[in-house]
């Protein structure tokens, strides 16, 4: 059960820095605190990926990047009607739709989550975001306090996902060196077992802790900047230098870039995701701190108006070839993602098995029958 909360707690401060909803979400206002949803400042839902949903329409409660809404930023309401425009929402406790102000209706690339629902009821969980909140205030505070420190840089920047994996390397490296030390003092004769206790930690739950630390960021890092983006343009009469606006039945071209930032290569897969788009290359594949691109052309119809053009990128870490990597794609992106996680999962489990094993980890402590008086005593003696 611990363990279980630990996932989620780190599922929700990873989707919290990222901007998207992982595994659970949760509110931040009173808009949903009101029949059906009942959902009050702090409380939290599953979190369901729009892939994974199905189709989303009237009564589904979903989470979108709003372009107006305070400000913009992610929003929890529910669809009230679907148009040819988009969807119309509305917060629960809300007596007008966000429509009725200035939020454009919501496009299908802008839901980052769809809440599940069980019986027509979303499944609420009290107050879980307050202590999400309380968190990441703390390691906000860690982090300003850290920052001066050489190679903790990225904390201060926010970069949780690459300090959660370096957390758990970290962690695996110290499982290897302290099972080394350990084997080498058992093989010089050093211990002393009539003068100590032992205590033990599981090593099942350390490796299981290290895979945690690792896969999560490693499924945010695909799936959060996997998505689309969407490109309004206007089908003009007359030319015009601004590249959104093409005159009537002509199209643009544009350089379509995908950067790797992270240490590890990795592969995007760029397609059309509505009508009126070309897309020159759809596999891109970047080196650490390299950029691929490609051209994507888009068309504008003989109509004039303002039309959104929408295109689908989806990124992976390459820990498989390219070639499968395509073929699990094309199957659907999560099979890809789960495949690429299974494969970082047994390497990791490999390594840690054949170097450290599944022993429990046994710990002296020659210490432990003293009182803190006689403990104090043995310190001040050696100050003396």
């Amino acid at each position: 059960m611990t363990a279980l909360l630990v996932v989620l707690v780190v599922a929700m401060l990873v989707g919290q820095q990222l901007g998207q909803p992982i595994v659970l979400g949760f509110v931040l206002t009173g808009s949903m605190n009101a029949e059906p949803a009942n959902m009050a400042p702090g409380d939290g839902f599953i979190a369901v990926p729009p892939a994974l949903a199905g189709d989303i329409g009237e009564d589904d409660v979903v989470t979108f990047e709003a372009q107006e809404l305070q400000g913009g930023g992610l929003t929890t309401h529910r669809i009230v009607d679907e148009t040819e425009q988009g969807y119309i929402t509305r917060g629960d406790a809300n007596p007008f739709t966000d429509q009725d102000g200035p939020e454009p209706p919501v496009q299908d690339s802008q839901i980052k989550a769809v809440a599940l629902q069980v019986g027509g009821d979303v499944v609420v969980i009290p107050r879980i975001g307050v202590a999400v909140l309380a968190i990441q205030g703390a390691f906000s505070a860690a982090s300003s306090a850290l920052s001066g420190v050489p190679g903790l840089g990225g904390l201060a920047e926010g970069d949780v996902g690459s300090s959660m994996v370096l957390v758990g390397l970290l962690l695996l490296g110290y499982s290897l060196a302290a099972e080394a030390v350990g084997g080498r003092n058992r093989r010089q004769g050093r211990e002393d077992r009539s003068h100590e206790r032992r205590s033990e930690t599981s090593a099942v739950v350390v490796l299981i802790a290290i895979l945690l630390l690792i896969a999560i960021p490693a499924t945010a890092s695909m799936v959060i900047p996997s998505g689309t983006n969407d490109i309004t343009i206007v089908s003009s009469q007359t030319p015009s230098s601004d590249p959104t606006v093409i005159e009537q039945g002509g199209s643009v071209e544009y350089t379509y870039n995908f950067t790797n930032d992270g240490p590890i290569p990795r592969i995007a897969v760029v397609d059309a995701a509505s009508t009126g788009v070309d897309v020159a290359q759809n596999s891109l594949v970047a080196e650490r701190g390299k950029t691929a691109t490609t051209t994507v052309t888009l068309h504008a119809p003989a109509e004039t108006g303002a039309y959104v053009r929408s295109v689908s990128e989806w990124q992976y870490v390459q820990f498989l070839p390219a070639s499968v990597i395509l073929s699990l794609h094309s199957v659907h992106p999560f099979v890809a993602v789960v495949a690429i996680n299974a494969v970082i999962i047994a390497m990791v489990t490999a390594v840690y098995v054949s170097a450290v094993g599944l022993s429990p980890f046994r710990f002296r402590d020659r210490k432990r029958d003293l009182s803190l008086s006689d403990r104090i005593r043995r310190i001040l003696r050696r100050w003396r």
